[in-house]
């Protein structure tokens, strides 16, 4: 440690380092820190890797030493390089090419972000790091310190690709690159002593990981590895999503084998799905069992989650790099990643109930027409609205696929699924409330697309109150008039606490685009209506 905070290694490269696994290691833990810095003082790792760190702590780094970083620059630099690497490719530009994927994910560059996820998805596969445990129960129990890292960090860069692959499926509406299948790659197996960045290696090796930790077990070693393990678990959820609803729209119900997740992921918490559904026609995806299935496991998988407010007292963010991956440390990093992960649910459930409408499961004819413009049920759309409504299509066609742009913009969703996605919106908010100490720079890349589809669901929700209050006549029951408006003035408070927090978050991750899109949907002229009716008498 003293060599690499010495003359050794030059600022730049420390602060890339440093910032990287302060901000970043929890979300994407594909590094033994001790080695890491071991290699840099040594002067080992590919200078691209130092490059990709830099990239994606760049406004993290700005924040807090006050220097003016191009970013653009070093990415534009980063990806030129990229390209003289693909013949001969190393675990550290492997390593940077899953960087940049996430750096552009955060960054809304959504078709950089899927050519990128491609590449990797390619990359690993071509390495053949997704066959790594075929062998699994054979283990080399006498195999080197060297060799057990060079399978952890493959492991581990493997599961993080899986996660973007996963993610660009379901935003573009394609299946996935990596099939399940095909996939022998047990979770990492490192113990605790892994992100202790005083430790040159773990305790014990090789070791499996045990999925039957209780939670009073993980929070008393402080257990990380767990928080990557659940979230691999939400990426083979999303992955059976996105299968799901693409069989839906092409007319079959998902033929998955009982053993499908057999023995290539068979530590990842997941019961098959449901027997096929017959070919009646279809009122609401409800009547299908594997609907109802996903929307349960997702369910569960939230809730099972640690809670991150009742870990504010535990933890603390590291005082000094040195101290990186101490106890206190590995659970301030635990918070930040089961605060994130509860986000995560949210526009997975809402890409799974927004295509629950008649707009997308009812035209089945043709694979070009797979995405009719939905219907709204307000029956008297002004011509203002029909073109804010082009022009949000036209932003929202830029970046994702007719499946979730359609999504995002349906007034027909069924109602069970509709109140569904206006419930979570509401905990998402009281999420945040719960955890307000949490710095905004701590959010990760997912967050801006949450906030996203959450608003959007607002959106049409005060709309639809307003109609309902502006139809109203003297038939209404009095209770379901004064319902209607505790929900109109519930929803305009939540967007504002969203719209705040897409603002806010504008220091960290760059979300013009998506704030440009709510501007154009009139977020604060919404807000502003959802006040005013809300309180007024009929």
């Amino acid at each position: 440690m003293r060599r690499f905070y010495s003359s050794e290694v030059p600022e730049e490269t420390r602060e890339s380092v440093v910032y990287y696994l302060d901000y970043f290691y929890g979300v994407c833990p594909i590094f033994h820190p001790a080695t890491l810095v071991r290699r840099v003082v040594n002067g080992e790792v590919d200078p691209l890797l130092i490059d990709a760190m830099r990239a994606s702590a760049a406004r993290v780094i700005s924040k807090h030493t006050g220097k003016v970083i191009d970013v653009d620059k070093i990415i534009s630099n980063v990806q030129e390089r990229l390209l003289l690497g693909l013949d001969s490719p190393s675990i550290d530009y492997v390593q940077a090419v899953v960087l940049i994927t996430s750096l552009f994910g955060g960054e809304c560059k959504y078709v950089s972000y899927n050519s990128l996820s491609c590449l990797s998805a390619s990359l690993v596969t071509r390495l053949g790091w997704h066959t790594v445990d075929l062998d699994y129960d054979n283990t080399d129990k006498n195999m080197s310190w060297n060799n057990w890292l060079l399978l952890e960090l493959k492991r581990r860069t493997f599961w993080v690709v899986y996660e973007n692959d996963s993610y660009q499926s379901m935003l573009s509406d394609r299946p996935m690159t990596l099939s399940e299948m095909r996939l022998f790659v047990s979770a990492p197996g490192s113990d605790y002593t892994w992100d202790d960045v005083r430790m040159p290696q773990t305790e014990k090796w090789p070791t499996k990981f045990n999925m039957a930790m209780s939670k009073e077990e993980i929070l008393r070693n402080g257990w990380v590895l767990h928080t990557f393990i659940e979230s691999c678990n939400l990426t083979a959820l999303i992955s059976r999503v996105n299968t799901f609803l693409w069989d839906i729209k092409i007319g079959t119900s998902s033929k998955l084998p009982a053993d499908r997740n057999a023995p290539n992921i068979k530590y990842l918490k997941l019961s098959p799905l449901a027997l096929p559904s017959t070919d009646e026609s279809i009122k609401s995806l409800f009547q299908y069992p594997e609907f109802e299935e996903l929307h349960r496991l997702i369910c569960e998988w939230r809730k099972d989650l640690i809670r991150a407010e009742d870990m504010k007292n535990m933890c603390e963010p590291g005082l000094h790099f040195s101290k990186f991956g101490s106890l206190k440390h590995r659970l301030f990093i635990m918070r930040i990643r089961y605060f994130s992960m509860y986000i995560y649910a949210v526009p997975v459930m809402h890409c799974l109930h927004f295509s629950n409408r008649p707009s997308y499961f009812n035209s089945r004819s043709k694979l070009q027409d797979i995405l009719p413009v939905p219907a709204s049920p307000i029956a008297s759309k002004c011509a203002e609205e029909v073109v804010e409504d082009n022009i949000i299509r036209q932003i929202l066609e830029a970046a994702f696929t007719d499946r979730l742009n359609d999504g995002l913009l349906a007034y027909d969703i069924i109602e069970e699924s509709w109140q569904i996605c206006v419930d979570i919106v509401h905990d998402l908010v009281g999420h945040f409330n719960r955890n307000s100490d949490i710095p905004l720079d701590r959010y990760d890349q997912v967050t801006p697309f949450c906030l996203l589809t959450s608003m959007t669901v607002l959106i049409r929700q005060i709309r639809l109150c307003r109609q309902k209050i502006s139809q109203a006549n003297a038939d209404i029951n009095a209770d379901a008039l004064h319902k209607i408006r505790t929900e109109l003035s519930n929803s305009g408070a939540s967007l504002r606490c969203l719209w705040t927090k897409l603002q806010d978050l504008g220091s960290t991750w760059r979300v013009e685009g998506i704030e440009q899109l709510l501007r154009t949907m009139q977020i604060e002229e919404v807000a502003n209506a959802a006040d005013l009716l809300s309180g007024l008498a009929l």
